[in-house]
């Protein structure tokens, strides 16, 4: 009897242990641009493609998170001055570098605060929107046994809608439903996404003690608008600069 309490203790000190802590990931192309084909084109846009897969991989990125809230945002940028600063740019905002992502599990919210042209805004939406088609497709991660998952999220813009593959590969052993940018829900903590053609991989796992508990600010700086109010801002920030 008093091994099976001991047994539960360490369980449940276990479970406790994993409410707290950081992922963090590393920034990758998830199909390289930079193909033999564009080399022997056009060999100005293969190197600057070669320059863009090199600075992605110079991005880190953290997922701070306890029981109820978790945060994605630009852990670490080694990315030179010396670089060309508006391939810097382009490549750091394409990742999502200059954004914070906010969950809150107990309110069914996804808040992010994203960065514009016109200027810093916040999107509010429900954080359970994902409709995951899950696999039996595994592949090892970091020496974790991972499953596929799929997902087609849809960017409207414009008027338009623009399709974006999504594949997350999660490990149940690891009970930590959340994973980079805004996707959650899997049963089990993601370690490789790919959104189009972003992708992260895992780099490290840090689980914290109670005693470290992880505090998350919610995102406040920015105007709450909806999507079609950004497409407005940024159709006149546009027009503004033609002028």
């Amino acid at each position: 009897m008093k091994k099976i309490l001991i047994l539960i203790f360490l369980i449940c000190n276990c479970a406790l242990a994993q409410e707290h802590g950081r992922i963090t990931y590393k920034a990758y192309f998830a199909k390289s641009e930079a193909t033999e084909e564009l080399r022997e084109k056009d060999i100005m846009r293969y190197q600057e493609r070669l320059d863009e897969e090199m600075m992605a991989k110079m991005l880190t990125f953290n997922l701070d998170f306890n029981p109820s809230e978790s945060i994605f945002y630009l852990g670490n940028s080694l990315i030179s001055e010396h670089e060309n600063q508006e391939t810097k740019e382009y490549v750091t905002g394409l990742f999502y570098g200059f954004d914070n992502l906010y969950i809150n599990k107990d309110e069914d919210l996804l808040l992010e605060q994203l960065y514009y042209a016109f200027g810093t805004i916040l999107k509010s939406r429900k954080a359970s929107f994902v409709e995951w088609n899950l696999t039996s497709e595994t592949k090892t991660i970091s020496g974790y046994k991972c499953f596929k998952a799929t997902y087609t999220y849809i960017q409207k813009w414009r008027g338009r809608e623009f399709p974006w593959e999504v594949i997350a590969w999660y490990c149940p052993e690891i009970p930590v439903q959340l994973g980079p940018l805004r996707y959650s829900g899997l049963p089990g903590l993601i370690l490789e996404l790919s959104e189009d053609n972003r992708g992260y991989v895992v780099e490290s796992i840090d689980f914290f003690e109670k005693a470290k508990e992880v505090k998350i600010k919610k995102p406040t700086k920015g105007e709450l608008l909806t999507e079609e109010e950004i497409n407005r801002r940024h159709e006149k920030a546009k027009e503004q600069l033609k002028n």
